[in-house]
């Protein structure tokens, strides 16, 4: 399924830099989804760290969803997308109060550089609980990680970075998004998904910028809130800038985050 047409006509009236590699770092990136399907949705960060950095992506699905008659068919097609994606899928067992050992264990065994996931006020409750649960097994750990928080259902009250989504990643996940066949017949998210980031990059102009700030000319874009987990505390990630457009080298700007807390140094390959 090919999403050009759709996208072509808005992406010629922006100026963008399009997707290009960028040079290898070493990169393991986490997103924690509360349903199949959120990996496609609040996916655009981690995807541009893989096709331009060859990162390793590990989507960690929390939930199956809430209708157990359908979770059957939601894994697989979550596993169809995942494919797509070139993400690494994982499941978490349905009982909550095995959740957080669960997700502890895969911390401490793969050592992500960045964690996604929701916000604590994303509206929908399993959205919420993930965050929670996020919270809770940080709270155990005593390792560095970037924590990048998400937002769909629910706009954070202060997000601090706006990426720009080229539309060669924006194609890809509304293919991947199309392969939740289910979801998309009662409501058709990957058709969707272009508006809302178009109406990211208008909110987070101002938002982040500040009121009455010139827009950002990127068509897409996704905002999200980085801080830095270190000595079992929640930092501000101090970025030089808040706007990560198509040509920034991200990975390399996260690194040096990283390597600000941890003293060390990761060489450029």
């Amino acid at each position: 399924m090919e999403f050009t047409k759709i996208l072509k006509p808005f992406s010629q009236l922006f100026p963008s830099a399009p997707l290009s590699i960028k040079p290898s770092l070493p990169f393991t990136i986490m997103i924690l989804s509360p349903h199949p399907d959120d990996e496609c949705i609040t996916g655009s960060l981690p995807l541009r760290l893989l096709h331009e950095n060859n990162a390793h992506i590990i989507n960690v699905a929390v939930t199956l969803g809430s209708k157990t008659e359908r979770q059957e068919e939601r894994k697989q097609e979550l596993l169809n997308a995942c494919e797509l994606l070139e993400m690494e899928c994982l499941f978490l067992e349905e009982s909550w109060s095995k959740k957080a050992k669960e997700l502890k264990s895969l911390i401490q065994k793969y050592q992500p550089d960045l964690i996604l996931a929701p916000h604590l006020k994303d509206h929908h409750p399993t959205h919420i609980k993930t965050g929670e649960l996020l919270l809770k097994v940080l709270e155990s750990i005593k390792t560095t990680h970037l924590i990048c928080w998400t937002e769909f259902w629910g706009q954070m009250k202060k997000p601090n970075i706006l990426v720009e989504v080229p539309k060669e990643i924006l194609e890809l996940q509304m293919k991947a998004l199309a392969m939740h066949v289910g979801e998309v017949q009662r409501n058709p998210y990957h058709l969707r998904l272009p508006a809302w980031m178009m109406d990211n990059v208008r909110r987070g102009s101002e938002v982040i910028s500040g009121p009455g700030s010139e827009a950002n000319h990127m068509a897409y874009g996704v905002l999200y809130q980085l801080q830095l987990f270190q000595e079992g505390k929640l930092k501000a990630a101090k970025l030089a800038t808040p706007i990560l457009q198509a040509d920034t080298n991200i990975a390399q700007i996260f690194k040096l985050i990283l390597e600000a807390a941890s003293g060390s140094k990761t060489k450029v390959k």
